[in-house]
């Protein structure tokens, strides 16, 4: 009987270094795993930064070669219809010398009209801005930095970033 107890004793043992090995060896595999999965998400993060980097620089381009476009014809526009109005002031002093009254009725169209134009161009000043407001809406707040440490998506304040999320088939970070 003694005999059975070493026995079993032993083979208590030979368990427990068992289950000890098979832990080292689970967990060894599981370091592994998070670490590929840890490369692989830093990868898809670096390319859908480069990718939200890349259409946030076009669009920012786009729009500042519109607004850039739109601020030279306002300008022209602007200095076109002063010189106009400086004209249209001196015809009405012509006219109203003259006793013309036809003078002033198209003096009045045309400041009408000049008066819808400018209204015209408020309405597409606020689309513009609007327009800058969806953009910066659309980007939820993040901001894009890059510095000597490299480059970082920078989360608005009192937010968070979860990993191991998805999007079809490429990697994702979850903004909370």
């Amino acid at each position: 009987m003694p005999n059975t107890g070493n026995s079993l004793a032993s083979l208590a043992e030979r368990m427990r270094a068992k289950t000890e090995q098979d832990r080292q060896e689970l967990e060894a595999l599981t370091r592994h795993q998070f670490d590929a999965l840890s490369k692989s998400l830093r990868q898809s993060s670096a390319a859908a930064l480069n990718t939200t980097e890349a259409a946030i620089q076009e669009k920012l381009g786009t729009l500042e070669e519109s607004i850039v476009s739109r601020c030279q014809t306002l300008s022209w526009t602007f200095g076109r219809k002063w010189l106009q109005a400086l004209l249209l002031s001196m015809a009405l002093l012509a006219g109203a010398a003259l006793g013309g009254w036809g003078v002033m009725a198209m003096l009045t169209h045309r400041l009408t009209a000049l008066q819808d134009e400018i209204q015209s161009l408020n309405a597409n000043k606020a689309d513009l801005e609007n327009t800058v407001g969806q953009l910066e809406k659309r980007t939820w707040g993040l901001k894009l930095l890059e510095n000597q440490d490299g480059r970082f998506i920078v989360l608005p304040p009192k937010t968070s970033a979860h990993t191991g999320w998805t999007v079809g088939k490429q990697q994702a970070v979850k903004v909370e």
